[in-house]
């Protein structure tokens, strides 16, 4: 077995045995926008791209990591549903491990909250 598969397993076991797991937030959806979390304390940058911005991974850029790693940004966005990614280090699109996902109609999944009225 490679020694980074080892290394793995070791960690899951680690992490079952004492019950510890990632951190996971959903976006908090507040009277003056939705915040997000994203927890990642290894990232160099972290950007949120979505319905929002026309997908743009440059416009929101989260802050942190603060010192237990954790990413957030506050975006001001109307009632609406809006679908987003997680941009990590500028390239790796990812989805948002504690918010539900819908199909993107292109064979992947995005991310979704739902703002209410």
């Amino acid at each position: 077995m490679p020694k980074n598969n080892r290394f793995f397993i070791a960690l899951a076991a680690f992490l079952l045995i004492t019950g510890c797991e990632p951190k996971r937030f959903s976006p908090e959806v507040l009277s003056n926008g939705v915040r997000y979390f994203y927890h990642d304390p290894t990232a160099l940058s972290i950007s949120v791209a979505g319905s929002f911005n026309h997908w743009n991974p440059e416009i929101n850029r989260l802050s942190g990591p603060d010192a237990s790693g954790i990413w957030t940004i506050l975006l001001p966005l109307q009632p609406g549903r809006y679908e987003y990614r997680f941009v990590v280090n500028g390239s790796n699109w990812v989805l948002d491990p504690s918010a539900p996902s819908v199909d993107d109609g292109m064979g992947d999944r995005n991310s979704i909250v739902d703002v209410p009225n």
